[in-house]
């Protein structure tokens, strides 16, 4: 049986590992591939943002874990409507400078702005609304409904316990746009963006609750 909580710090090396491991051949991610001398220092890159990202969500009591046999399998982050979006005065204080190990200011900053594109449909849904920032299930157990079980059975009751009414989420593959469908979420936007000449196509949906 899952038991879905609030995950902690001393989880933080876990969470990392898992959402490296889901994220690297994701496209939002993996375009940014070729700027890496080695697919090492992708990962490396790849890791440290995750980490950076895992711990300002921890920290701020909004990343929930399901947990079987005393070992993460699922994660999900969620952003409330009364917070703001971390900053870089956040993401420093958890560990930002990490990332130019990997990668300079540039490329960094470019990658930030490409993020901001992804969320930029946002402004269609007017009305207050939590964001689902990131809801990844461990690789090694994926295909066993685990996503929807960790969305039907953790994310959407914390959000309606929170009051929650309104729950939007994008993605950047077409299977995780079907998942979405098949979770009764409605999909009100779909796009192309550009990054340096690379096409990555953006789809946003919405769950009112």
């Amino acid at each position: 049986m899952v038991l879905y909580r609030k995950a902690n710090l001393r989880e933080l090396p876990q969470i990392t590992k898992i959402c490296t491991q889901a994220y690297q051949d994701y496209p939002l991610f993996h375009i940014l591939s070729s700027e890496f001398k080695s697919k090492n220092q992708y990962i490396k890159f790849l890791a440290s943002l995750e980490r950076i990202y895992a711990k300002t969500f921890i920290k701020r009591k909004f990343c929930l874990v399901g947990v079987e046999e005393q070992q993460i399998i699922s994660v999900a982050m969620l952003q409330t409507p009364s917070t703001k979006p971390a900053g870089i005065l956040e993401y420093l204080i958890n560990g930002g400078l990490s990332v130019f190990k990997y990668a300079n200011l540039r490329l960094v900053k470019a990658f930030l702005d490409l993020i901001e594109q992804t969320e930029a449909a946002r402004v269609k849904i007017v009305e207050p609304d939590w964001y689902l920032a990131n809801l990844v299930v461990n690789p090694k157990v994926q295909g066993k409904h685990l996503g929807s079980d960790m969305l039907q059975s953790c994310v959407l009751p914390f959000v309606k316990k929170s009051r929650g009414k309104i729950l939007t989420f994008n993605t950047n593959t077409e299977q995780n746009s079907k998942f979405y469908h098949k979770n009764d979420f409605i999909e009100f936007d779909h796009r192309i963006l550009t990054w340096r000449e690379q096409k990555l196509e953006n789809w946003s949906f919405v769950m009112y609750l």
